[in-house]
């Protein structure tokens, strides 16, 4: 049984609940793959948390929105 074999028995026995803790893992896994080779600033680790969390696309538009409960402008 080769290694892919192995991680998808194993993920068959998980609990569906701890499958989206496997997720974020993978998608931060091949973020890294695709950055391997470049040079990593610290902006761009601080964007790759943003896409994990799914946080939502007009946050720094919408910031008081989000902080504060003000209504969207």
């Amino acid at each position: 049984m080769n290694k892919a074999e192995t991680l998808k028995k194993d993920l068959d026995m998980l609990p569906p609940s701890m499958l989206v803790e496997v997720e974020h893992l993978v998608k931060k896994l091949k973020r890294q793959y695709k950055s391997a080779g470049k040079p990593e600033t610290i902006l761009s680790e601080v964007a790759s948390y943003t896409i994990e969390d799914e946080l939502p696309a007009d946050l720094a538009e919408q910031h008081d929105h989000y902080l504060y409960g003000i209504p969207k402008k």
